[in-house]
């Protein structure tokens, strides 16, 4: 009887973790065996996928950050291209979704339509949303040009993207339309957590709408803040399928939308040196990590305060 007893709840402890096996297997077999595999082939001289390489050490990293060619001509600037794309964007989704969030926590008619539209740019797969735009950003063809030649904005075609020179903004307008509608629910959430008491109070005491965003609204959304803005760093820092697809013109590689993940991606499989590709990727991965642990600490000096 004992001995069944323990069998019993032998099998009960075994069951929940029977339950997230296969989870853990298909994250051990889709994440993170890509994720080692690629930071040992930054080691090596593997050219191309199912090629034989040799360990060459740091050699890849050295060519990046000293070599003259392919890209390491030009990895320098797709770091701060990087820097800049991921400022732009996460900038303008946090001051865009900041106000639709605003408005979305009034009352007004329709409110529920509206929070439910704003959705759309979400549930829209990523390839249909680039190729819209790309055929919207179109010098001949495109809405854009249209109506900006139509009010007399523009005298003639423009390209806005798939050039040499081509400037990132139009592609950091893209990333603020796909990724606002998040940020703006992230954000919602936190306002509708404000207790009505403080704007009351703020009221009698004769606080205007201005200061009651300011002493009010920003410090009890600053959690959320953080959280929201820490996300979408990470996200938009290694975001690749819309500079990739709406940044260029007929698969041409875009020197003037070359961020360091689309640069990994052109030199590891249209130039066929998959190491040096690998090692683009582990410098971002090193960026990443850093905001993650300059983050970490921000929050155990915050709490430690407390």
């Amino acid at each position: 009887m004992l001995e069944s007893a323990r069998m019993l709840r032998f099998r009960k402890g075994l069951f929940p973790y029977a339950l997230i096996l296969p989870a853990a297997v298909a994250l051990l077999f889709f994440s993170i065996y890509p994720f080692i595999s690629g930071i040992w082939y930054s080691f090596t001289s593997v050219g191309w996928v199912n090629d034989v390489g040799k360990f060459v050490g740091l050699d890849n990293y050295r060519i990046i950050f000293e070599g003259e060619f392919g890209a390491a001509k030009i990895f320098k600037e797709a770091l701060l291209r990087s820097g800049y794309w991921t400022v732009g964007v996460v900038g303008g989704q946090f001051l865009v979704g900041l106000f639709t969030a605003l408005v979305l926590n009034e009352k007004f008619p329709g409110r529920g339509i509206f929070r439910v539209g704003i959705l759309l740019s979400i549930a829209m797969p990523t390839v249909i949303l680039a190729l819209t735009w790309q055929w919207m950003l179109d010098p001949f063809y495109g809405l854009i040009n249209f109506y900006l030649q139509k009010v007399g904005l523009l005298d003639g075609p423009k390209v806005w993207v798939g050039q040499t020179n081509s400037p990132l903004w139009p592609l950091i307008v893209i990333g603020i339309w796909r990724g606002f509608p998040f940020m703006a629910l992230m954000l919602l959430s936190g306002l509708q957590s404000i207790p009505d008491e403080l704007y009351e109070a703020a009221k009698v005491d004769g606080a205007n709408a201005v200061d009651r965003f300011f002493h009010i609204t920003l410090p009890q959304l600053q959690s959320i803040i953080v959280i929201a803005v820490m996300l979408h760093l990470l996200w938009w820092w290694n975001h690749f399928d819309i500079i990739m697809i709406a940044g260029t013109v007929g698969g041409e590689f875009s020197y003037g939308a070359a961020t360091i993940p689309y640069l990994a991606w052109v030199e590891a499989f249209r130039w066929s040196h998959l190491s040096r590709g690998a090692a683009i990727s582990v410098i971002a991965i090193l960026v990443v990590v850093g905001i993650i642990f300059w983050n970490a600490r921000r929050e155990m000096r915050s709490v430690s305060t407390k």
